[in-house]
C-alpha cells in the first residue's frame, strides 16, 4: 500500500501543482514540481508541513496544506492533519479507492 503523504504528492504534481515543504526550522523545498525531492525532504525529518499551490507565480493563494510524516505510523495515517476543503477531499476519496482495491 502506497503512503498517503507520497499519493497526495504525486496526485498534487498529477494537477499541475507545486509543493513547498517545511521541516520546522526552514523550507526545504519551494514550489517544487520534483517529487523525488519533496519526498525526500518529507523524509529527512520526523515530521513536516507542505503547502500545495498553484505553479503560476502569481497565484499566491494556496491549494493545500497538510502536516505529514513519513514514520512511524500506517500507512493511511502518514497525512496527520490536512485543510479542510474540497479539494483535499477529492483527493482524500481517491486515496480511499485506492488502498481497498
Amino acid at each position: 500500500m502506497q503512503k498517503a503523504y507520497k499519493n497526495l504528492v504525486e496526485y498534487a504534481l498529477g494537477q499541475g501543482l507545486v509543493v513547498s515543504v517545511y521541516d520546522g526550522e526552514e523550507w526545504q523545498l519551494k514550489k517544487s514540481g520534483d517529487a523525488k525531492a519533496i519526498c525526500d525532504a518529507i523524509e529527512s525529518v520526523d515530521e513536516a508541513s507542505i503547502i500545495i499551490r498553484d505553479a503560476d507565480p502569481f497565484i499566491i493563494a494556496y491549494t493545500a496544506r497538510a502536516y505529514v510524516s513519513a514514520y512511524g505510523l500506517g500507512p493511511d495515517e502518514t497525512v496527520i492533519d490536512y485543510t479542510d476543503n474540497e479539494w483535499m477531499e477529492e483527493w482524500w476519496q481517491q486515496y480511499k479507492k485506492q488502498i481497498a482495491a
